[in-house]
Order: structure tokens, then C-alpha cells, then sequence
């Protein structure tokens, strides 16, 4: 197995609940990614990895009702992504994200084809963003993998997975950068202001184009930018710097 793309996803976000299951016109929001991964020509292997918690059991199931593999393991995101690499010994892993309903196919695809292209062992288009937030791609080689299973040391970098690249990465960075900058849209559901815009971006596009990618995003945020100042005054780094705070206070309480 060469690609493998790994969907975490688990109902207990403290930002905004159940998240994953929010629906978006027929479909809930996991639904959605699921599908626009299988979509990826280039994925070998798609896989939900969740924790053994009973109430990620909907999870599991919606897995199962889209025939892909399940995997259930630790609650520590970074140790639950690793198990099932660790497992399956691919040579490159995606990670896709299960809040992010309007994953584009087509840029996941030009991310592997530069991937495997380059020889390289990480992938991005996170840290020089110029992509939405909510169309992140990251490809790890197992190496890569390894090395942050290893040596994320702390709590807010074993729930983030990749923060150790953004301070230090021991490979070459393969950037993967759009054309314009639109780095300030965002297009995940992390907070109730995010479903509230992708509601109505699946509103206005679902129904004549089920998988609509980037390009009639782009277009529709042309026609109606008011839409994404319903969420534009969150930080894209919001959830990363909640943890980092969270965690200061459980050590002063300590």
C-alpha cells in the first residue's frame, strides 16, 4: 500500500459538539469527507480512525455504511494516527480531516502527484497557508511519521499532530501553495460561525454540484463575500491556542 489516507474523528470537541455528525443538506459533515476522499483516485486505502469511547460508535458505524475500514484505538490523536500507520506500514500517509465537508479531491491529488514527484517525506499547504482553512492537506512518509510519534512531546502537540513541523522539521518542506491567496476564508466547521457559513455554502451549491470543488468556492465567494464574515474574525490558529491555555492552567492547578 502506497497511499493511505487516515480520517480522524471522534464527537467529543469541546468548540462545537458533535461537529462530525452536524448535517449539511442530506449528509452529515463526516459523510461528506468520507465521500470526497473515496473521490481521490490516487488514495490506495482510506481508513476512520476514532477512539474506543461508546459514543464514537455512530462513527464507526457511518464507517462501516460507506464500506471503509475502521479503526479504534487512543483517545491522544497524534498516538491513535500513528497505531494505525504502525498497523498497515503504508509508505506515505494523508491526513484528512473530519470537519472539513468541503475537502476538494482535486487539490488532495495535485498534493500527492508534487508528493511523489519531489521524493518527499512531508507535505503541506499549512504552514505558508495561501489555501482555505478546511482544504489542508498533509502527507507524511512513515519516516516522517515516526519521527513526530517520537518526539511530540507535549499534550497540545500529541492532540495537533503536525505542531512539531511548524517549529521544527528535520525534512525538506514541500510546500504546496494556490495561485491566489485565500487564506483568510475559512471552511471548516470548528466553531457554530464556521457550520453557519458551510450550511450555506452547501445550500447554494450542493444540489447542482454534490461535489463541488475549489473553483465554484472561489467563484461564489466573489458573488457573495459577505457570506464569510460570519466566521472571519476567528483565528486560524483559534483551537491550537484554546489547548496551549488549557493546558497552562491544568499545570498551575497542579
Amino acid at each position: 500500500m502506497k497511499i493511505f489516507a487516515i480520517i480522524q474523528a471522534r464527537k467529543n470537541s469541546l468548540r462545537f459538539k458533535n461537529k462530525v455528525l452536524s448535517r449539511l443538506c442530506e449528509l452529515t459533515t463526516l459523510e461528506h469527507v468520507i465521500i470526497r476522499t473515496l473521490r481521490c483516485k490516487l488514495v490506495d486505502v482510506t481508513v476512520i480512525a476514532t477512539t474506543e469511547r461508546k459514543e464514537n460508535d455512530e462513527i464507526a458505524q457511518i464507517g462501516k455504511k460507506w464500506g471503509i475500514e475502521v479503526f479504534r484505538g487512543s483517545e491522544e490523536p497524534l498516538t491513535r494516527f500513528f497505531e494505525v500507520a504502525r498497523i498497515y506500514r503504508p509508505e506515505h500517509v494523508i491526513r484528512i480531516k473530519a470537519d472539513c465537508p468541503a475537502l476538494d479531491s482535486e487539490v488532495v491529488e495535485i498534493a500527492i502527484t508534487s508528493h511523489l514527484f519531489k521524493n518527499a517525506h512531508y507535505t503541506t499547504n499549512t504552514l505558508q497557508r495561501t489555501y482555505p482553512l478546511g482544504y489542508d492537506v498533509e502527507i507524511f512518509s512513515y519516516k516522517a511519521l515516526e519521527w513526530l510519534y517520537l518526539n511530540s512531546l507535549h499534550p497540545v502537540e500529541r492532540e495537533h499532530i503536525s505542531l512539531k513541523f511548524e517549529k521544527f522539521c528535520p525534512f525538506p518542506v514541500n510546500h504546496l501553495k494556490c495561485r491566489e491567496n485565500f487564506s483568510g476564508l475559512r471552511l471548516t466547521i470548528d466553531y457554530k460561525e464556521d457550520y453557519e457559513v458551510m450550511k450555506v455554502l452547501f445550500e447554494n451549491l450542493y444540489s447542482e454540484t454534490p461535489f463541488f470543488g475549489f473553483k465554484k468556492v472561489k467563484k461564489f465567494f466573489k458573488e457573495c463575500p459577505e457570506i464569510f464574515n460570519l466566521n472571519f474574525h476567528i483565528s486560524p490558529n483559534a483551537g491550537v491556542l484554546k489547548d496551549f491555555a488549557k493546558c497552562t492552567q491544568n499545570l498551575e492547578r497542579e
